[in-house]
């Protein structure tokens, strides 16, 4: 336990060193100024407005930090031999774990900054906007927010993970973690429209198999739906909402165990 938490804590400190680590951190009051000014282009909306930005920039904060940070942390290990300074003292696994808990630190860290920033805009906008055009917005909304950003950023962290566990090199690892992550975005809404009543009658049997089956390979990843519609005050089931939660954990428990697996097995 002493060595896991003691390489967490190095990792996390090489994190925080890190360039691009500093210039998302920055990015986070960008991110907010640009969302109060965009918003005041809306009269009647500018808290609605406000909160769409604020989510958009949350999930570009989360998710390039795991494909630039986190991706480029566990491919120097694997590419440049980092790795081989740490084995020698405890397991691949304890090794693997102690790195993505430095990780998480680090998105942790990176969200919760955000968040501030996102609450005190928008406490601060609820105050100057008539009650009647709050659409049913809190001061909290921007943490409900950043919880759901944290689901699915680190559904994109199993990903990485994966996708480091087997791929040789730097460039590699970028490219099919941002594809993977770039089509569990996109999927969703492709998988919808061809799944419906009209496009179904019109498909062979195994063509609609085929379809399925790659829904099933990809998280579902429209978080961004249900919680903006929970922070508008829009009705959404809870049942929906729990389903949404479990799948994404058991999403991302089953590829960060394979990833595990594939590392012990690696030649590195």
């Amino acid at each position: 336990m002493n060595k896991l938490l003691t390489l967490a804590a190095f990792s996390l400190r090489e994190i925080l060193a890190a360039p691009a680590y500093r210039v998302l951190m920055s990015s986070t009051i960008v991110i907010g100024i640009g969302a109060m000014a965009i918003s005041n282009l809306f009269l009647l909306e500018t808290i609605k407005v406000e909160l769409d930005f604020l989510w958009l920039g949350i999930s570009l904060l989360a998710t390039v930090y795991m494909l630039v940070v986190a991706t480029g942390l566990l491919a120097q290990d694997f590419t440049q031999g980092i790795a081989y300074l740490f084995l020698p003292h405890m397991s691949r696994q304890i090794y693997l774990l102690a790195r993505v808990s430095g990780i998480v630190a680090g998105l942790l860290l990176l969200l919760a900054l955000m968040a501030a920033v996102a609450t005190a805009i928008v406490t601060w906008g609820l105050h100057h906007t008539p009650t009647a055009q709050t659409h049913g917005i809190v001061w909290w909304s921007p943490v409900m927010l950043t919880g759901m950003a944290l689901l699915q950023s680190l559904t994109v962290l199993s990903i990485v993970i994966f996708t480091c566990s087997w791929a040789s090199g730097l460039v590699e690892m970028i490219l099919f973690s941002t594809v993977f992550t770039g089509l569990a975005y996109l999927l969703p809404s492709v998988i919808q429209a061809m799944t419906s009543a009209e496009v179904m009658t019109q498909v062979p049997g195994w063509t609609a198999m085929l379809i399925h089956a790659v829904d099933y390979l990809f998280p579902d990843m429209t978080g961004a739906q249900m919680a903006l519609a929970v922070v508008h005050g829009l009705p959404v089931p809870s049942t929906e909402l729990a389903w949404f939660v479990v799948s994404q954990a058991g999403y991302i428990m089953i590829l960060t165990a394979a990833g595990f697996l594939i590392f012990a097995r690696r030649d590195l």
